[in-house]
């Protein structure tokens, strides 16, 4: 396909669904072929398509959908260029995220039942017990997939000056830098970023009641936890991130609500640093 568009001089866009890692496929294809490509976001679409009468969920209507949003939406974000490396760490991200919710699930699992069955007596099976060796064998797995990741991304970090003008920024580590130098400086505001990551509140509002905000926690799992810890670093050893931590405390905010904020500013400051090219500044990034 991208080698008959290049072939027609094909100059306009292409656009696609971000769909977990299937759509990697694509980018990397196509960013060597050096079209137009745009991975959206699945919710944007699917606006789009139940703003259609018929209710039809087909894949030539799915296409269809696409096609009309290529032509009418004003939104639309710039074309996804990555190269393999770039790629092939978002995969091992995305993998070491599953593997993180299934521990979740599985130790869930384990406790529940095994609580049962100490409140009735009952004794665990060789089964069980090897079922508890296993969960351990994946957490030590888990482990040795984040030094890899870990490793990889230091590796293959390009960018070395906006690397250490991240770095710079309390609480945030070389891997941490390193992973956010790689996020997208087309985007229109930080905001983007926040809600990549998965940090962006959704508030429910109707009449004169509010809802209490909640984290969507739409992003991936990995770098989220990465900025917390940023977060908690920094408000450890740094004295302006630790008063705007006991200004949020004071005002009602949980630890955790806290150090969430925290993350979101580390965020902001690096969207500086990248897109306006501003160095970090602590008078400037808590002015307000």
């Amino acid at each position: 396909m991208a080698q008959k568009l290049v072939q027609a001089n094909y100059k306009g866009k292409v656009i696609c669904e971000s769909t977990g890692h299937y759509h990697l496929k694509l980018v990397s294809i196509f960013s060597k072929y050096e079209l137009n490509l745009i991975v959206i976001n699945p919710l944007l679409s699917s606006k789009h398509s139940k703003a259609n009468i018929r209710k039809v969920k087909t894949d030539p209507a799915d296409a269809e959908t696409l096609a009309t949003m290529c032509i009418t939406e004003k939104n639309l974000p710039n074309p996804t260029t990555l190269d393999d490396s770039n790629i092939l760490i978002r995969l091992k991200i995305g993998q070491l995220s599953s593997l993180e919710k299934f521990i979740q699930r599985l130790q869930s699992s384990v406790n529940m039942y095994l609580s049962t069955y100490e409140g009735l007596e009952f004794k665990e099976s060789d089964v069980q017990q090897e079922l508890a060796e296993t969960l351990g064998k994946l957490k030590k797995i888990k482990k040795r997939m984040i030094g890899e990741l870990e490793r990889l991304i230091c590796t293959l970090a390009e960018n070395e000056k906006v690397i250490s003008e991240i770095q710079e920024i309390p609480g945030v580590s070389e891997i941490t830098a390193s992973l956010i130098s790689q996020f997208d400086t087309g985007v229109k505001n930080a905001n983007s970023w926040v809600a990549y990551v998965g940090y962006d509140v959704s508030i429910r509002q109707s009449g004169t009641w509010k809802g209490k905000g909640k984290l969507t926690k739409r992003g991936n799992s990995y770098l989220r936890k990465r900025l917390f810890n940023a977060a908690w670093g920094a408000m450890q050893h740094d004295d302006h991130f630790r008063a705007y931590y006991e200004q949020l405390r004071n005002n009602g905010r949980s630890y955790i609500a806290a150090l969430c904020i925290l993350a979101k500013k580390i965020l902001r400051i690096a969207y500086q640093i990248m897109v306006n090219h501003k160095k970090y500044d602590p008078n400037i990034a808590f002015s307000a």
